[in-house]
């Protein structure tokens, strides 16, 4: 298992294994956040806060929440908003030592245009 915190330590963040590749993607509201995701189904991944810790953030057409600490605002992951059974989550991976991920492939998802993988 591994494990990782936003940098205050009131959002953790445990996956059962690593991802087979991180993405960046250039979207609008991604490449603000400057995040590299890891994407999981639900069941591989436990989120821990402390209460209050997570805040939300939905834009567009609202179908994705975007998770950040309260606290220290880290962006920590983003999963359906809503009702949705999508059953997934993206972890930012820069919550995680580099150390960590440092040998991941690394793809660019053109969030911004096509919508495929760079």
């Amino acid at each position: 298992m591994y494990q990782s915190t936003c940098h205050c330590g009131a959002i953790k963040i445990q996956v059962l294994h690593l991802p087979q590749r991180l993405i960046q993607c250039n979207c609008s509201i991604c490449r603000r956040y400057a995040a590299l995701w890891g994407h999981y189904s639900k069941h591989e991944v436990c989120i821990i806060s402390d209460p209050g810790a997570i805040t939300e953030y939905l834009w567009g057409d609202k179908i994705i929440k975007f998770c950040h600490c309260s606290n220290c605002g880290c962006v920590t992951h983003y999963d359906a908003a809503g009702d949705s059974v999508d059953g997934r989550v993206s972890v930012n991976f820069h919550m995680f030592a580099p150390e960590v991920y440092r040998d991941i492939e690394l793809r660019t998802f053109d969030g911004a245009d096509t919508w495929e993988l760079l």
